[in-house]
């Protein structure tokens, strides 16, 4: 959001936040948004509370590699469109707390963040978006049509035996993935108004669906 110098500390963001919730406050069962980290004070003036996500973490008993990926080049014409296919016909990372119809939004973190990022299993038709630092896997994403075992397919993804973790950015509810512990989210904060309950569940809002 932006306002032009002129139009600045008349209390405009402050009557489009209240619009926006009254327009859709009987048809809704909560807002969400994520916010940077200068506006933090901004939502709770309007009833929003902030809630922590985590990262799930494995950190023992990691799988031996088998790695059979392929590494995509986004400069390749057949690779973009094998990502956007897929992308396309993606199934839900997660039925617990999630977004639908996001492809836009997973795209521009390919685009801006992630562009060397991408792996693919041709015979299974998964992408995987994942960067390693300092032997820690980080898993961003995994796009895929159809529910498979992940815990078969991961070692196809790992290159050596030295991961000191994997790092997982969803949560563990549709791919069954095996982690240890819990480590707190340091994305933007998720801010969240009106009736949201999961029963005390842990939880990561998809990383690529997330704006």
């Amino acid at each position: 959001v932006g306002t032009l110098p002129e139009y600045r500390n008349k209390g405009l963001s402050r009557y489009l936040m209240e619009y926006v919730i009254n327009l859709y406050k009987d048809d809704i069962d909560f807002y969400y948004l994520f916010a940077n980290d200068t506006v933090t004070d901004f939502y709770p003036k309007f009833g929003f509370n902030k809630v922590e996500e985590v990262i799930f973490q494995r950190t023992n008993n990691i799988p031996s590699p088998n790695y059979k990926a392929v590494k995509l080049n986004l400069k390749n014409s057949s690779d973009k469109d094998l990502i956007t296919e897929l992308i396309n016909k993606r199934a839900g990372i997660s039925k617990l707390f999630s977004a639908d119809d996001h492809g836009f939004i997973t795209w521009w973190y390919i685009l801006n963040f992630h562009s060397n990022d991408l792996y693919y299993l041709p015979n299974e038709n998964i992408i995987l978006i994942a960067g390693e630092n300092n032997d820690d896997l980080h898993i961003y994403d995994v796009i895929f049509e159809h529910p498979f075992n992940f815990e078969n397919t991961l070692p196809k993804f790992l290159e050596h035996n030295n991961y000191q973790s994997i790092n997982y950015y969803f949560s563990p509810d549709v791919l069954n993935y095996k982690f240890d512990k819990t480590i707190r989210s340091e994305d933007s904060p998720l801010f969240i108004r009106g009736n949201f309950n999961l029963d005390q569940n842990q939880f990561k809002y998809p990383y690529t669906a997330q704006t």
